[in-house]
């Protein structure tokens, strides 16, 4: 399938759709094994490839297209079998044979009219890897895999295999479902071509495989060089933005929004003892509290990944004693005993937000516990807190305790609007599950409200014809405006 891209001379719109893709190579995630199919990635009823028994289609459709790219891999997965291959390992392998029997190393995937890019053209970034102990590992762990599962194919030398393995590792897109969970893996070489920006101007969504990306901002006309996607979640503080971009890309962001100190003030910030105040307080609750590093150059890094590490200062002198902490804004005081309330709340809900890390659920009561005792004490902007109903109300939405959802929902909406912006489709994506929950409800006012919310954004970051805006929106809001 051809790509789909937008005339560079034309100006564009917010919603504009800039480039719609199909993967060079992918893989479903081997935890959706069974449950999605693994050609069109669509949930539902799959039956299982006769000769593999492991990849699973939904129809004779599926199974005939996906024929070309599977049916090397049928037999050596079979012969493998009962082992299950890691998903990188699989993908590697997928990248390879295209390469050695396809089309792999002549393929141009279109990103305008007249420009393209190859998998030559993609960064390997292969100084960085050598250097990256955990790659590495992770590297010769593959390689063991492949080996085995390859033996049909005549297998690259180990540098060529390493910059294989890093193109695939910096390049790939993870692919999202229509409740933005990941369901799999591809590597798509025209889109390849956007860089990161905490504060893109454009945004990622998957149709199945298809990759579309649409503008987020009007622009006078189409700069590739300009266009800026997000590769990370943005509900972080900018150091840990910076620090995960640095992990997995080898780049430090300096975007005007990781280095935005008013914007800085929040992350961390106690809620003013004022009730009338909504000023930030910035009250150092740990030693060397680290919330942005700023490079030594403008390029990002000097002498390879140098960079100094800046403490942000809690106040315009520097970082002011506790029996003189105050709200810059209206002057009220902090004590000692408030300065160690604040200090014990971050520190409580630091931990057992890390205990929640990469959980698959999070735990009602936990999330609760922690809430009930930031209120008061952090600012209702303060990451640490978003991140905190973002885990409630994800667990509130599985037990199906919808009263105390819409509470953290209601919490959530200026957390969400604050760190991700104003047309982001997890912002959509929130108000249509408050909407629906409402609706639910029969709150059809509020209900109303939030899914016109949610279709104003989701009309521009997925377009009117996905099945997001489509199958789930429209109805709903349907729905609630003939009930109301």
């Amino acid at each position: 399938m051809k790509n789909r891209v937008r005339n560079t001379n034309s100006s564009i719109k917010s919603g504009d759709l800039l480039l719609s893709e199909q993967p060079f190579a992918f893989v479903l995630s081997s935890k959706e094994q069974g449950n999605r199919c693994d050609n069109c990635l669509q949930k539902g009823k799959v039956l299982k490839c006769s000769g593999c028994q492991f990849v699973h289609y939904c129809g004779r459709s599926c199974q005939k297209d996906a024929w070309g790219d599977h049916k090397w891999e049928c037999a050596n997965l079979k012969r493998v079998a009962p082992k299950v291959i890691p998903d990188g390992a699989r993908m590697l392998a997928k990248v390879i044979n295209r390469l050695n029997r396809g089309d792999g190393h002549s393929y141009r995937a279109f990103y305008s009219a007249t420009s393209f890019r190859m998998w030559k053209d993609l960064m390997s970034h292969y100084s960085d890897l050598k250097a990256d102990v955990k790659r590495m590992d992770h590297f010769t762990s593959l390689c063991g895999v492949l080996y085995e599962f390859l033996r049909d194919i005549s297998l690259p030398n180990t540098v060529e295999l390493m910059g294989m393995y890093g193109r695939m590792v910096i390049n790939s897109f993870m692919i999202l479902d229509t409740d933005m969970n990941s369901v799999g893996t591809g590597i798509y070489l025209g889109s390849s071509i956007i860089d990161h920006s905490c504060d893109p101007n454009a945004v990622v969504a998957f149709d199945g495989k298809t990759i579309n990306i649409r503008a987020i901002q009007d622009m006078p006309t189409l700069d590739w060089k300009q266009i800026r996607i997000s590769y990370i979640d943005l509900m972080k503080t900018p150091y840990d933005r910076q620090t995960e971009l640095l992990k997995n890309y080898y780049f430090l962001c300096q975007c005007h929004r990781c280095m935005d100190e008013t914007q800085i003030k929040y992350v961390h910030a106690a809620k003013c003892l004022n009730s009338e105040c909504v000023n930030p307080v910035n009250i150092p609750w740990k030693d060397n509290l680290l919330l942005v590093r700023k490079a030594e150059n403008e390029n990002g890094k000097e002498n390879g990944k140098e960079y100094s590490e800046d403490i942000v200062p809690v106040s315009k002198n520097g970082v002011i004693g506790q029996d003189s902490l105050c709200c810059e804004e209206c002057g009220t005081k902090y004590t000692e005993s408030h300065v160690q309330t604040f200090i014990k709340t971050m520190e409580f809900t630091h931990e057992h937000l890390k205990s929640m890390e990469g959980a698959s659920v999070s735990y009602v009561d936990v999330c609760k516990y922690c809430l009930d005792r930031q209120e008061g004490v952090v600012h209702p902007l303060n990451v640490m807190h978003a991140q905190t109903l973002d885990h409630a109300f994800d667990a509130l939405i599985q037990m199906q305790l919808w009263e105390r959802a819409c509470v953290y929902a209601e919490k959530l909406i200026p957390c969400f609007r604050f760190y991700y912006g104003q047309k982001n489709p997890l912002l959509g994506l929130l108000h249509l599950k408050y909407g629906k929950i409402l609706l639910y409800k029969m709150d059809l006012n509020k209900a109303l409200h939030q899914l016109k919310c949610a279709e104003k954004i989701l009309k521009i970051t997925h377009g009117d014809m996905h099945p997001l805006y489509r199958e789930q929106l429209l109805p709903l809001l349907h729905q609630a405006m003939v009930e109301s």
